[in-house]
């Protein structure tokens, strides 16, 4: 055998070995592999065989909260009153109340005001009842002073109950209107009162009297103010009756008021004035240094002007009168649905604040703004507030002629 045969035997042997060694990491590799796909597909299967995971169930949308009765009655209220497009006011307010009004409300529902002034609440009962004996029903809601509504105009029959057509849940909470009740002002609730018109029944000259000098009713029967004194007539219908009724009816009683009266005339020798503007600028100008009775519109005038006028908040407490800015319906509305609607939105804090700054006195819902009144007219923290009543404005009817007699007795 030559060399080189002799070297070629081993190293084929070596190949030999490596193909061996590579035939076993060949197999080997597969049998993992196939070990591998083996525990994939096992695990799959598994997989596969267990249940489903249960998915958290799915959140429920909530569903839309159902509306109350009073929203339906509301929304249905005033679908119809914009249908009918109009509602008919016979009021005494002022031209700014009407307008601001007019405006307010048709911005906000649609709805016209149709007004119709008037300057005496005679005038107005006797408009009614030439209509309604013509079997026509023209106007839907009246604005004018307690007395006219409630002891004028409801004996003839030609009110309707308000309290019927009032939904809205922030006009009949009572939290929001003055001494905590809702202000009607009569037993049948036809009628609501809705300004607080402060009635600072003694106003001096800050020139001549000083302040604190007086803090009671019956200061002004002093010695010192003898011939110093000018007294609204109370004879009348106006701030001199409501005046004597309110210290009859609340402070004293009807006796202790005569025989008040009789004093300031007698003994004080007081001048009575029936023109309310003169009667408070006759204190402004110095010509008398005390007014008993002054009408707060006239006070507010002077105190904006800056004469030297101011009003004394007395230890008895003061006494609210809506004034003129009272409210009631009539039996048949011409456009009930719009009625409806009116009455609820001017009790409302929106309607009230724009029925105030037209009126020219705050509002009785204690939750409207006071900016812009003058703080003597507004009641004081913690001030005894007398709330005008049916019986206080019947009362006045009957203290006219007691009036009369006492003053025609003191002047003999």
């Amino acid at each position: 055998m030559n060399r080189a045969m002799k070297q070629s035997i081993p190293v084929s042997r070596q190949s030999a070995v490596r193909a061996g060694k590579l035939r076993i990491f060949e197999s080997s590799t597969l049998l993992i592999v196939c070990l591998v796909l083996a525990a994939v597909l096992w695990s799959l299967a598994c997989t596969a065989a267990s249940p489903a995971a249960t998915p958290p169930p799915a959140t429920k949308a909530a569903a839309p909260a159902l509306k109350t009765t009073v929203e339906q009655r509301w929304e249905s209220t005033l679908a119809e009153a914009r249908k009918e497009g109009v509602v008919t006011v016979y009021a005494l307010w002022r031209p700014e109340n009407r307008t601001t009004l007019t405006q307010a409300f048709k911005d906000k529902y649609g709805i016209n005001i149709e007004f119709s002034p008037f300057s005496r609440g005679s005038d107005l009962l006797a408009k009614v009842q030439a209509e309604q004996r013509a079997g026509m029903y023209v106007a839907d809601v009246f604005g004018a002073g307690g007395p006219t509504l409630v002891a004028t105009m409801k004996p003839e029959g030609v009110l309707g109950s308000i309290e019927p057509l009032l939904m809205l849940p922030e006009v009949m909470d009572a939290k929001y209107w003055g001494g905590g009740k809702f202000p009607f002002l009569d037993k049948d609730k036809t009628a609501v009162g809705m300004i607080a018109s402060v009635q600072r029944y003694l106003a001096y000259n800050t020139d001549l009297i000083k302040k604190g000098e007086i803090t009671t009713y019956k200061d002004v029967l002093k010695p010192q103010y003898k011939g110093k004194l000018t007294l609204n007539d109370p004879t009348v219908t106006g701030v001199g009756n409501a005046f004597l009724s309110h210290l009859a009816m609340d402070i004293w009683n009807l006796e202790e008021t005569k025989a008040y009266l009789r004093a300031l005339v007698r003994d004080q020798g007081a001048v009575i004035q029936r023109d309310n503007r003169l009667h408070v600028e006759s204190v402004a100008r110095g010509k008398f240094p005390i007014a008993v009775a002054p009408l707060p519109d006239g006070l507010d005038e002077f105190l904006k002007l800056g004469a030297p006028i101011d009003a004394v908040i007395v230890k008895e407490g003061t006494f609210v009168s809506p004034a003129a800015g009272a409210m009631a319906v009539a039996p048949k509305p011409a456009h009930p649905n719009a009625t409806a609607v009116f009455v609820n939105w001017v009790l409302t804090k929106e309607g009230q604040t724009v029925f105030a700054r037209g009126f020219g006195n705050p509002s009785i819902r204690n939750d409207v703004p006071t900016e812009g009144f003058h703080p003597v007219l507004l009641a004081q923290p913690g001030e005894k507030i007398f709330i005008d009543s049916e019986d206080a404005i019947i009362f006045r009817g009957q203290m006219l002629a007691i009036a009369k007699q006492v003053i025609e007795e003191a002047g003999k």
